[in-house]
């Protein structure tokens, strides 16, 4: 039965434990990269290369839709790592993981608009003044963030 202590990380910094768990990262990243460039473009954003045991390739996909179409490309996905330098694998397995798709959403960061420069803001101070008075205080409001604007 396997041990599930912790262990020091200086016992694993000194043993080959940590070069193995290197080496399968990286290894798990270079199939990624070919995974990647062999799916068909939009496919390969949705899912991702998440182990290899037992000479099994492992593929979580984010949807059900993603899912149907990683099978019926299995054999090709196979064929093509097998050429590649991958000739120990004997099979792939696609699992859903929705957290693909949550994390994907999560990393898009949307910058903040700057604020209108002085230049527009004066072009809309020119246009209220010939406006309703509604839409008068309006565009005087949208002038004034040019002067929120950080120095």
């Amino acid at each position: 039965m396997r041990d599930h202590r912790p262990t020091s990380t200086s016992d694993i910094a000194g043993s080959d434990a940590l070069k193995k768990i290197q080496e399968k990262a990286q290894e798990i990243l270079a199939l990624q990269q070919l995974i990647n460039s062999i799916l068909p473009p939009g496919v390969e954003a949705h899912c991702r290369v998440a182990n290899i045991e037992n000479n099994l390739l492992i593929i979580e996909a984010a949807s059900a839709a993603v899912k149907m179409r990683l099978d019926y490309d299995r054999l090709n996905i196979l064929n093509q790592a097998r050429q590649s330098g991958y000739g120990r694998l004997m099979g792939i397995e696609v699992k859903i993981n929705p957290e693909i798709y949550r994390q994907r959403q999560q990393k898009e960061f949307r910058p903040k608009r700057e604020p209108i420069s002085e230049n527009a803001a004066n072009n809309l101070l020119h246009i209220a003044a010939n406006a309703p008075d509604k839409v008068k205080r309006r565009l005087e409001r949208i002038a004034q963030l040019s002067k929120k604007r950080p120095s």
